[in-house]
């Protein structure tokens, strides 16, 4: 299983991506669900939000530039009691995949903004 550290390191090396342990945020599939599981604070959002998504053979590299959207809480659920948005993306290749799934969510499709997806 790879770490944040680990698969921000192998970004930058083969690619130069312009990612640091600040600007990126990082999950591996959830033991318990099919799904790749993140909490980012709604700050981050005033930039680039980089994610990295870990699977055994995958690194899935997300980019959602600043200023995707106007609205915030229209895109995801926001956590009121941590103030953080809440996402589950499905990481089931049958089933909604690279889709947030969090009940409460509107369904949003991360896939138009892969970045890289490389195999390790």
């Amino acid at each position: 299983m790879n770490t944040k550290k680990e698969s921000i390191q192998i970004l930058v090396d083969e690619f130069r991506a312009p990612l640091n342990n600040r600007n990126t945020s990082f999950s591996n599939i959830n033991v318990s669900k099919n799904v790749w599981w993140i909490n980012i604070a709604p700050l981050k959002f005033e930039n680039d939000v980089n994610i990295l998504l870990h699977s055994m053979d995958e690194i899935i590299w997300i980019c959602l530039p600043k200023g995707f959207t106007n609205d915030l809480s229209s895109v995801f659920k926001i956590r009121n009691d941590k103030n953080v948005v809440d996402l589950e993306i499905s990481s089931d290749k049958k089933y909604k995949y690279l889709i947030d799934i969090k009940s409460g969510g509107t369904e949003f499709d991360f896939a138009p903004y892969i970045i890289k997806s490389i195999s390790i």
